[in-house]
């Protein structure tokens, strides 16, 4: 008896392994494009900055004005920081502390070689073009005598 034409055509094992083969070359050729695509990127951060300011910061002691006059010393000048949040930003970029304020401060006394601060005044202050106004400012002084 003739088999009858049904419309049908049903895949044999050998069309499975031809689909396999495909799928196999196609996923080759796609990692193979992304592996190339990817050659050379570079990533780029300031993590080095950051961790060496907080390495010079921490290198730096407070003192207060009477604690300093007990010990020889010389004076390397003004340092000074400021936060200014206008409108908004303060919702995009948080407020630092004002400890983080105060560490900023030590890395300007550490990058002028100095291994002391007096910190003359810090907080929040009133300026007219900022909803949030930060400001600290010190005196830098290296120690020779550093007990």
């Amino acid at each position: 008896m003739d088999k009858a034409y049904t419309g049908m055509c049903m895949p044999t094992k050998r069309d499975f392994m031809k689909i396999d083969n495909i799928i196999s070359v196609y996923t080759i050729c796609l990692l193979s494009v992304v592996l190339a695509g990817c050659n050379g990127v570079k990533f780029r951060t300031n993590a080095e900055e950051y961790v060496v300011a907080k390495v010079e910061a921490s290198t730096v002691d407070l003192y207060s004005p009477s604690e300093l006059y007990n010990h020889e010393n010389d004076p390397l000048g003004e340092v000074f920081t400021s936060f200014c949040s206008v409108s908004a930003d303060h919702l995009r970029y948080p407020i630092p502390s004002l400890s983080a304020l105060k560490n900023d401060l030590r890395g300007q006394t550490a990058d002028r070689g100095g291994n002391a601060l007096v910190i003359t005044e810090c907080g929040e202050q009133k300026y007219p073009t900022c909803t949030v106004y930060l400001e600290c400012a010190g005196l830098a002084y290296y120690l020779k005598s550093w007990d």
